[in-house]
């Protein structure tokens, strides 16, 4: 048996559901490290980088929230001067709580029903569906009855309480387009048809950086809880608890493969395992064109008390519905409108583009950016008027989805073009169903006052393809092509006029012919990577200045 990790050794000392009974013993201004790790399991967050400032993780599993609910929590952060954020599993962060008042607070809000057990750490995070499964027309299952009979499962249960091996991420789509891209779950219950029933195909190892793969399995509603836990149960046995990056599903698939994790679930389940049906999901870049009324709040993630107190009021004087939503949102509307696909659609919302951002520097010390400042210094207008979809991480943590969306960065400082300076990562071309596939990254580092008009150059090449998507223009022309030869591609055209070769590049016939260019222009012949090299410090070099 491999070594235990440093929190494992700290579970086979203490479990966290025995941990409760020393809350009360925590040093609120100077804890220890233990005592953060427990803490997390409760939803209670601290780093020791500002160990003055305390977060506070509620769960709304399917985003579900009522205007009491939402009107109590604006009151609380205008009470207790807290910053609320709202996050991509659709939860409720509340930031700024000091040492003297978290676990009062903590304590207030869960006698409100307000619950932030198991939001953190080494548990099921918040289940997560489509915002409309339960009314939109081409929802075929509605999938809010099943998050609650698995949250049954494992909500606040000793056993489950951070015995996993690492976290577990559940999303359950029911609708044929949904509203986001689900790919990166550890399970994916994906709908799908078989014999003229209707249910889902099992996807299995998603993380930030990996989509999930195909499981082989079709399971109908009725046995969705029971699979959930035959997965969890798989994974709390069967998972690897040594090197703390190497402990996600996907890493015991990569290790054991899929078959033999097929049967350990078959075992548990106690009952034959179906083969896969027709998978139904389509990719939600269907669903960018489609115009509903929906009023959508949170500027990526960001919503102040007052507009929850506002949106308390109009969900109740109007009889609307409130999801917190993947999008970073909060969104309110009328059920039977959505249902009637025939409605008329009144001030439609755009859904931006699908813009992911991390909570950044404002919120989280790991962050070297300011992300929902810095995102001013990006071509925002044109990517929403495209339709093209952004993930950015102020770290390697990923939780802006860099990996998941057309286009994805992460911040981070170099030396490599000038003296430190801030840069990005860039990742380029997710792609969803039917043959999903993570962003493959493009450049390493990136300047940032080079990074709005290398984004504008993708950009250039994305609408000359005329593809009706960023994803059909990845799927048909960047997947054609290496990475280094994109990366190549990318820096020419911002250097030299390259419109005669644009036909080729979309036919994936543009290497021989961009090689040749570059030989005339500067008279010498190069590998691939030399010349990217060379054109890259030709366009961002400080340092010979």
């Amino acid at each position: 048996m491999k070594e235990l990790n440093k929190i494992e050794r700290l579970k086979a000392e203490c479990t966290p559901a025995d941990f409760l009974a020393r809350i009360d013993n925590v040093d609120w201004h100077s804890p220890s490290e233990a005592d953060r790790f427990y803490l997390k399991n409760y939803g209670i967050y601290n780093i020791k980088l500002r160990p003055e400032r305390w977060m506070l993780r509620l769960r709304f599993d399917g985003g579900r929230i009522d205007a009491k609910r939402l009107r109590y929590l604006g009151d609380l952060a205008l009470r207790e001067r807290l910053r609320p954020l709202l996050t991509a599993r659709g939860q409720i962060e509340l930031h700024d709580i000091s040492p003297k008042r978290i676990l009062p607070l903590w304590r207030e809000c869960g006698e409100r029903g307000l619950l932030s057990w198991q939001t953190l750490t080494d548990n099921f995070r918040a289940l997560v569906t489509d915002p409309l499964s339960d009314c939109a027309p081409d929802a075929r299952i509605d999938t809010f009855t099943l998050l609650d009979a698995i949250r049954e499962r494992f909500l606040a249960r000793p056993e489950w309480l951070g015995t996993l091996p690492r976290k577990f991420n559940t999303a359950l789509i029911g609708r044929e387009i949904p509203s986001f891209n689900p790919w990166g779950n550890d399970l994916l219950f994906a709908l799908a048809e078989k014999e003229g029933r209707w249910g889902f195909n099992l996807y299995l190892g998603g993380k930030n950086s990996e989509t999930a793969q195909d499981a082989d399995i079709f399971c109908l509603p009725e046995h969705v809880a029971d699979l959930f836990e035959s997965v969890a149960r798989v994974y709390k046995i069967h998972g690897y608890r040594g090197s703390r990056s190497k402990t996600r599903l996907f890493h015991l698939i990569q290790e054991v493969g899929m078959p033999q994790l097929r049967e350990w679930i078959a075992r548990d389940f106690g009952r034959p395992l179906e083969t896969a049906g027709a998978p139904k999901m389509q990719s939600s870049i269907h669903n960018r064109d489609r115009l509903l009324p929906i009023q959508r709040f949170g500027h990526h993630g960001e919503i102040d008390p007052q507009t929850l107190l506002k949106i308390a009021d109009a969900a109740e004087t109007r009889s609307r519905q409130l999801r917190l939503t993947p999008h970073q949102e909060l969104w309110i509307f009328n059920p039977k409108i959505i249902q009637n696909p025939k409605s008329k659609i009144q001030n439609p919302a755009s859904d931006r583009g699908g813009i992911t951002a991390c909570a950044g520097l404002r919120y989280c010390p790991l962050s070297l950016w300011d992300i929902k400042k810095d995102l001013e210094f990006l071509p925002m207008k044109r990517l929403e008027s495209l339709g093209v979809s952004l993930g950015f991480s102020g770290c390697l943590k990923g939780c802006g989805r860099h990996y998941h969306s057309d286009l994805g960065l992460i911040g981070l400082r170099t030396n490599l073009y000038a003296e430190t300076e801030r840069a990005a990562r860039i990742f380029l071309g997710a792609l969803q169903a039917p043959d999903p596939a993570p962003g493959r990254l493009l450049y390493y580092s990136v300047p940032l006052r080079g990074l709005s008009a290398l984004i504008h150059a993708i950009l250039d090449s994305y609408e000359a393809s005329g593809r009706e998507s960023f994803e059909a223009f990845s799927r048909h022309t960047l997947w054609l092509y290496s990475t280094e030869f994109l990366q190549l591609w990318f820096v020419a055209v911002q250097l030299y006029d390259l419109c005669d070769l644009y036909d080729s590049f979309f036919r994936g016939e543009a290497e021989s012919a961009l090689l040749t260019r570059l030989e005339k222009i500067d008279g010498e012949k190069r590998p691939v990577n030399e010349w990217i090299r060379t054109l890259t410090h030709r366009l961002w070099d400080l340092k010979a200045s």
